[in-house]
């Protein structure tokens, strides 16, 4: 074989190890189960809710965990979302509800209760029902920053949406209004329970066992051509 195609062929390797995408991970943590009922933002109608996260590189986002509560005996179904560099700045008394999508892996974790509420949430003094959900999006792609999370339209097969409270990091706006403006510096960020899900771009910076099986590569090639000069 020839040289030239020893060369394509280790070219072609290297391509593949440098730039094999990462598999899907949560990218950016807000806490899903908070251990305790804290409270819920209403995503439904026109009240809208918006938490900021952060992303480290550039990255495809693919899909959002999240922890709602619906009226007792009822089942989430979906929500309307965007997601954006600012948060949402004004009560929407418009049809803009961002992109509809169906809510999806739902796991009941708790019945709420009038008589109990450490049990979970109640919805307005009624009993409502937790669970965690997911939604997919559309292979966002997003570089490094800080962005926000707006979600409202949640409803069920019968019923409205509600957003897990759990104090995360992130900052929260509510129906436009920033925590601060809502509950001054009571030190709770009153944000909700996500996570970000999707893949970062790593093609840029390989990693240290790819640099060392190419550099491998090239040395056996160095190797073998010295080998054959000398045949």
């Amino acid at each position: 074989m020839k040289k030239p195609v020893y060369v394509c062929a280790l070219l072609v390797a290297a391509s593949f190890l440098l730039s094999t995408p990462a598999s899907a991970d949560v990218l950016y943590d807000n806490g899903l189960v908070n251990g305790g009922p804290i409270g819920y933002w209403g995503i439904y109608y026109n009240y809208v809710v918006s938490d900021s996260f952060t992303l480290a590189g550039t990255s495809t986002l693919t899909g959002v965990n999240l922890v709602i509560s619906i009226a007792s005996g009822f089942i989430p179904y979906d929500l309307s979302w965007r997601i954006s560099d600012t948060h949402w700045d004004t009560y929407p008394f418009t049809n803009d509800h961002g992109t509809e999508a169906s809510l999806t892996n739902l796991i009941k974790l708790c019945t709420g209760s009038v008589s109990d509420p450490t049990v979970c949430k109640t919805i307005n003094n009624s009993p409502g029902d937790t669970y965690s959900a997911s939604f997919s999006l559309p292979n966002v792609v997003k570089g490094p920053g800080t962005y926000f999370l707006t979600l409202d339209w949640g409803y069920g097969n019968h019923g409205s949406l509600y957003w897990d409270v759990n104090n995360g990091p992130s900052q929260a706006w509510i129906d436009g209004y920033s925590v601060k403006t809502l509950y001054g510096d009571d030190g709770k960020t009153h944000s909700n329970s996500f996570q970000i899900l999707g893949t970062t771009d790593t093609s840029a910076v390989p990693e240290p066992s790819c640099l060392l099986l190419l550099g491998t590569l090239l040395a056996g090639l160095g190797g073998f051509i010295r080998l054959k000069h000398l045949v």
